[in-house]
């Protein structure tokens, strides 16, 4: 009787006591970097389809696998159903000759969450391609950062407590991993987490030297450093370790500020000496005052299974930087 009760109980709350139900958000749908274009034949078949195409299949830089920026799903508008609206990003696309003006709008978490969704809207052809155009860099800052805060997001969530004490315990500040890191090797100044997958390896490599000037932020100086480090990560022949491959290229040294912090980033790709394995990397350092020393924080892919995506791998990895508290001085 008891149990019957209590199933009433829950059967009432199901139809009367749910007046948030309207208000409820599906868990967001779709891959990393994939975005549904919803757009009808004129939009998708003239420039301002050429305009999207030109932002979204951009060549994803830095990785030794030819990749677009974004995967693209175009959809038809009459085909925008409420699968396709729980989709991770959306950009819409409308033409209204009773519009006065072109808009870019960005709506979050409209029929999912975590959601972006983007609604560009104009009352002509030629307007809806020019607002495409002039505001191509902030479409893709907005798609950006909702991809970085969904990974910053499942990070912290997920990161098991005995590697947050291990990083915080050795090297004094906090850092999110996500699931899935082990411990491979570690020291004073060293620590290598590895997160390994049947076909595929995302690592992390935490190291620290003394500060002795701004001259160790130098490209050159970054790179020594990097190749003296990461000559403790070991492969399976006898003898041979990563190494950094300055014969496939890598660009100058990016300066920026994350959080608040300053960062020097360096993007390249590495390789084994005595192996035969590779892939990209980016390496983040900045100087930690209070204790005079140099904190590097280095994120490497290894993926040669053609079918998985480098780029989704090394952009989870980058967006850990964003966790990261360094305490000051």
């Amino acid at each position: 009787m008891a149990k019957y009760l209590a199933t009433l109980a829950v059967a009432a709350l199901l139809v009367t006591g749910c007046g948030s139900c309207d208000n409820y958000k599906f868990d967001a749908q779709g891959a990393s970097y994939e975005i549904v274009v919803v757009a009808d034949h004129n939009v998708w078949d003239g420039p301002a389809g050429d305009t999207l195409r030109g932002i979204f299949h951009r060549q994803f830089p830095m990785i030794n696998r030819q990749e677009t920026t974004y995967d693209v799903l175009r959809v038809l508008p009459e085909g925008f159903n409420k699968l396709v609206a729980r989709h991770r990003n959306i950009l819409m696309t409308r033409i209204d000759p009773t519009l006065t003006e072109a808009t870019l709008g960005f709506s979050p978490d409209s029929w999912a969450k975590p959601q972006a969704v983007l609604n560009v809207s104009a009352p002509d052809l030629a307007s809806l391609t020019r607002l495409i155009t002039d505001n191509r860099d902030d479409i893709m800052l907005l798609l950006e950062n909702a991809e970085k805060d969904r990974d910053v997001a499942a990070a912290r969530s997920h990161t098991p407590p005995q590697i947050t004490s291990l990083i915080k315990e050795k090297f004094g500040f906090e850092m999110s991993t996500g699931p899935g890191y082990a411990v491979r090797d570690e020291s004073e100044d060293f620590l290598w987490l590895s997160y390994e997958m049947p076909t595929a390896s995302q690592g992390i490599v935490i190291y620290t030297y003394p500060f002795s000037g701004v001259h160790d932020f130098d490209l050159e100086k970054l790179l020594a450093r990097r190749d003296e480090f990461v000559k403790r990560i070991l492969a399976e022949n006898p003898g041979s370790h990563m190494a950094t491959n300055p014969e496939q290229g890598f660009i100058e040294v990016v300066y920026k500020t994350i959080e608040g912090r300053p960062w020097a980033e360096m993007l390249g790709f590495w390789d084994t000496v005595g192996d035969f394995m590779g892939g990209p990397y980016r390496n983040f350092s900045t100087i930690d005052a209070a204790n005079q020393r140099v904190i590097a924080i280095d994120f490497y892919v290894y993926s040669p299974d053609p079918r998985l995506s480098q780029r989704n791998y090394i952009k989870q990895l980058e967006h850990f930087i964003y966790t990261v508290n360094i305490p000051a001085l």
